[in-house]
């Protein structure tokens, strides 16, 4: 499932180079000195507008020494975020079929890096400058508990359909991670809160990776953004099994795991096993309520819900690394 393009974005002189967007998120790319522009502004359908991180959040992230991976924050622009990276190489573009200018042994190291620094961020940074749970679980949260189903576009359809294939037992374990998530365990650290391949900008020198961070910080289990990053791998497995039009290249299941395995090489074995691989059930789970509720209704959905349910039932473990 891919983002739809949009024809303008005010405020810039000069066309930008990409753009993308769906009903909770608008994307456009722009050239800037010495770099480039990767301006955020909300979807129209997006419940809670774009915000950048609290003043506390923004000096410990910018005071984190990471050789791995650079972060990235954003400058809030009207009702804008700005980042400015050296490229406009998202490692997202590795999983979409097609070509892909993007040199995977770059991506490789970008990812690494990543999980590096991800790990970083939870020894380092204090979880009292964060105040919540992750986004994406209590969106998913909210949208599974409304009597009605609730929600733009296609939401209603997905939740109806859903809830018949996973089945109420399902529903509601998913429903308690989410909750459990939302309440403050002591043992909980400062957390990326949504670390994605799109949020991983692959440069062509060392360091390679740089991660946008600050929309989503957050507080949670230790492994929940290493869980959350690999349910967007699992997404690019299903890619990877799909047919594929004559005219579109093949893609390659060497990138993909090559990539997979700089990230847990990066980061390391997780700690909590059970934190990591709910979090990936939660990513996929969250992604397919995003895609119906912010693009509309794809059969693939099906396919999602299928997956869902198999990933609920092993607790997200086919998503982890062997023990």
């Amino acid at each position: 499932m891919t983002l739809l393009r949009e024809d303008t974005v005010e405020g810039f002189a000069e066309p930008p180079l990409e753009q993308f967007a769906t009903g909770f998120q608008r994307t456009s790319v722009h050239r800037a000195d010495n770099g480039y522009l990767l301006v955020r502004r909300a979807g129209a359908q997006r419940p809670t507008p774009l915000a950048p991180p609290a003043p506390e959040a923004s000096t410990a992230l910018r005071a984190l020494r990471a050789t791995e991976a650079r972060l990235v924050l954003p400058v809030a622009v009207g009702d804008a975020l700005h980042y400015r990276v050296p490229g406009t190489g998202l490692a997202a573009k590795l999983s979409v079929p097609g070509d892909c200018a993007i040199s995977s042994a770059h991506a490789a190291a970008a990812v690494h890096g990543t999980g590096a620094v991800l790990r970083r961020l939870h020894d380092t940074i204090p979880v009292s400058v964060a105040s919540a749970g992750p986004p994406g679980p209590a969106r998913l949260a909210a949208w599974m508990r409304s009597d009605r189903p609730l929600g733009p576009r296609a939401a209603g359809v997905l939740h109806t359909t859903a809830l018949r294939r996973l089945g109420s037992e399902r529903w509601n374990r998913v429903l308690g991670w989410c909750e459990e998530l939302a309440a403050d365990d002591a043992r909980d650290v400062f957390l990326h809160g949504a670390p994605s391949l799109g949020a991983i900008v692959v440069g062509p020198r060392p360091p390679h990776g740089w991660l946008m961070t600050g929309e989503d910080l957050a507080r949670g289990p230790a492994d929940h953004d290493l869980g959350w990053l690999l349910g967007e791998f699992v997404e690019w497995q299903m890619t990877l099994r799909r047919p594929l039009p004559a005219w579109i290249p093949p893609m390659n299941p060497e990138v993909y795991e090559a990539v997979r395995a700089a990230l847990l090489r990066g980061y390391g074995p997780p700690d909590d096993p059970v934190a990591a691989g709910r979090a990936a059930v939660l990513r996929v789970f969250t992604h397919a309520h995003d895609f119906a509720a912010y693009m509309g209704w794809h059969d693939e959905l099906l396919e999602y819900t299928t997956k869902i349910a198999e990933l609920i039932d092993d607790e997200g473990c086919c998503a982890l690394p062997p023990p």
